[in-house]
Order: C-alpha cells, then sequence, then structure tokens
C-alpha cells in the first residue's frame, strides 16, 4: 500500500456550508471488506443541492446521497470485497455500505461481499473516462422507465404519447427510453436555457419542447405524464393533471416529502413514489392514475450500459453533461447552485483525479 498517499482532499457539509478540507489517509480502516476507489469523475446531481439547503428527506433506510454519482478506478479492494485494484466502478447509492462522500479524491466503502457485489458496479465502458456521462441517474431512469410498464400493465409505450415535466438531465433521459419504447414525446420546461440546450445538442426537436407555460395547449394529450422536477409543487401537479387523459398515468419520479398530497385529494404521493405503487385518483371529473418510482438495482445499471453500448443513436448521454470543473472549483460552483446564484442546462462533473487517468 506505499502507492497510497498520507493525506487526501475530500468536501465537508456542515450546516448547509460545503467546504474542501485536506486530512489524513485513514489507512487504519482498510479491512478485508473495504474498497477504495479513486475517482476520475463525480456528477453533481439536484438532491445534493437539496440536502445542502435542507429540502430532501433522508430517508432513514439509505442515508444522504450528497456525492452519490461517480466513475472510477478501484485502488484498494480487500481480500474479502470481491474486486480488485484496476477495476472500473461506478456506485448505487441505493445500497447501505458504510461509506464516504463520493465528493473527493478517494472513497471508502465498506461492507459485507453482498452489499459490495450490489453498491459496487462494475463499468464495461472503458473509453467512459473520455466520453464522460453518469451512470447512476440513468440506471434510476431506467428503473424508473420498467416500473411505470410494470405498474400501468404496459408491455411497451407503442403508439403511446407521453408528456415531460422538465428537461432537466432526468428529463432529457426520460424522454430518451420512452421514444426507444415506441412513444412520441413532448417535454415541457419553464426555462429558456434547458430548451434551448437540448435544442442546440440536438437531443429533441422543436416539435418536442415548449415552454411550460404552453401546457395549456395539449389538454388531455398524453396517456403518460412525467413528473421529473425537483420539487413537485400543486402547481406542477395540476398542470400534469391537465395535460393528461382520462384514464391516464401520472408517473412521479421528481422530489417529494413526507407527507405530500396529490392536490385535493388524501393520495400520499411521496409514499407511492417511495414504496414505488400505483393509485387511482380523480381531478375535477377527471379519472386518473399515479404511479411513482424511486432508486434503482445493480441490473439497472448493467442494463443502462447495454442500452447506451447497443443503441448509441437513442441514447446519446455524454451530450447531457454541459460543463466540467477541477475539484478545486467545486465548493465555490456547488454553493453557487445551492443557493441558486447559478444554474447550467445539463449535468455538471467534476474532474477528480484527472492525472490519474490522462
Amino acid at each position: 500500500m506505499s502507492y497510497l498517499p498520507s493525506s487526501y482532499k475530500k468536501a465537508e457539509l456542515v450546516s448547509g456550508t460545503v467546504s474542501i478540507v485536506k486530512q489524513c489517509f485513514p489507512r487504519q480502516i482498510l479491512s478485508a471488506d473495504t474498497v477504495v476507489i479513486r475517482p476520475h469523475y463525480v456528477g453533481l446531481c439536484r438532491a445534493d443541492t437539496k440536502e445542502i439547503i435542507g429540502s430532501r428527506d433522508i430517508p432513514a433506510d439509505r442515508g444522504p446521497l450528497f456525492g452519490h454519482e461517480l466513475v472510477g478506478s478501484v485502488v484498494f479492494a480487500g481480500v474479502n470485497s470481491g474486486f480488485r485494484e484496476g477495476d472500473l466502478v461506478t456506485f448505487n447509492p441505493n445500497v447501505t455500505p458504510n461509506r464516504t462522500t463520493g465528493f473527493a479524491e478517494y472513497v471508502f466503502v465498506n461492507g459485507s461481499v453482498d452489499e459490495l457485489d450490489q453498491a459496487i458496479v462494475q463499468v464495461p465502458e472503458l473509453d467512459i473516462v473520455k466520453n464522460i456521462w453518469m451512470p447512476e441517474p440513468f440506471a434510476c431512469i431506467v428503473h424508473a422507465t420498467k416500473k411505470l410498464l410494470e405498474l400501468a400493465k404496459l408491455p411497451r409505450l407503442d403508439g403511446k404519447r407521453v408528456g415531460i415535466i422538465s428537461a432537466g438531465c432526468s428529463g432529457i433521459m426520460f424522454s430518451m427510453c420512452v421514444k426507444y419504447l415506441g412513444a412520441s414525446v413532448v417535454v415541457f420546461n419553464r426555462g429558456e436555457m434547458r430548451r434551448n440546450y437540448v435544442l442546440e445538442q440536438e437531443l429533441l426537436t422543436d416539435k418536442e419542447i415548449y415552454p411550460l407555460s404552453e401546457v395549456g395547449n395539449f389538454r388531455d394529450s398524453f396517456d403518460v405524464v412525467m413528473v421529473v422536477p425537483t420539487i413537485i409543487t400543486p402547481s406542477i401537479l395540476e398542470k400534469a393533471a391537465d395535460i393528461a387523459r382520462t384514464g391516464g398515468v401520472l408517473h412521479i419520479y421528481g422530489g417529494t416529502r413526507e407527507g405530500d398530497r396529490f392536490l385535493t385529494t388524501e393520495v400520499d404521493i411521496d409514499t407511492i413514489r417511495r414504496c414505488e405503487q400505483i393509485k387511482p385518483v380523480e381531478y375535477q371529473g377527471k379519472r386518473l392514475r399515479v404511479s411513482g418510482a424511486y432508486g434503482c438495482f445493480k441490473e439497472d445499471y448493467e442494463e443502462g450500459f447495454k442500452l447506451h453500448a447497443e443503441h448509441p443513436e437513442h441514447f446519446p448521454l455524454e451530450k447531457i453533461v454541459s460543463k466540467e470543473i477541477s475539484f478545486d472549483e467545486f465548493s465555490a460552483l456547488m454553493m453557487s447552485i445551492a443557493t441558486g446564484a447559478s444554474d447550467y442546462p445539463g449535468k455538471v462533473v467534476i474532474k477528480a483525479n484527472p492525472e490519474s487517468w490522462l
């Protein structure tokens, strides 16, 4: 282990403030059940910013997400871990071994062999560090799309019309999945910056993306409405219900909090999302079903890699990355995004250790 450093840098989140600290490399915690990952890239997620400002409920069974999107190489693998030094991996935060934040030069994961097998996922695309995209959010979208089909008892989406509220990273990945499954799609987004970005990157056509203010022109139009915003408000739910057809499905993926209800009903949308349920609702005389999805599994990562490799024309995930920064720039930019002073149209990624693979 002489190749491991004496110290390393990591991010700390304390009382709503993110800072970079330098600390001793904890060789004393390395055991037979430990994996140490040196990230090449780490993605910034809206869930990270919500944890900074305290607007995200942290599930007791999964813990905080702060720093969970990453692609890196294993630099230490305990003899019981099932991994080897040099393995290219990503991470699934929906499994809960003992782990440190991904916003760091090194990430420490400790758990049983079964936990490690599910939490640390091998990356089959060796060129991903040159054409970066984030496997974790795509695995979540793959899972959520499969869960929609399962709950709504739909074999595919051929001929269906799907509306998606939000043109953030998740909304765009949803659009890729539902079009691959045979649906037509229209995405609505409030801000012009994201609408322009997806058009410039040719991720959507001008017939597939509209301002959120134009949802009134699409009343009763969609068989499925994906509700994806970082924070799902009553206003967003009203718009989703308005554009859904009678008998349609509202699929809740965006941010909910404990106690959130579907508009004037007692239907608990936070439970529907976190427990992946489907419930009937009625809104202004319209019969609808509300479903939800949350998290992902190792097999969703594996399916995501397969989709990207075999159908790159359907899943140009690299185009979603809109900004790369250095680790030294991270804390200032993260705080700027969390407080609303800055925003970016796609995924922001940190080059955590570029010298380790260039």
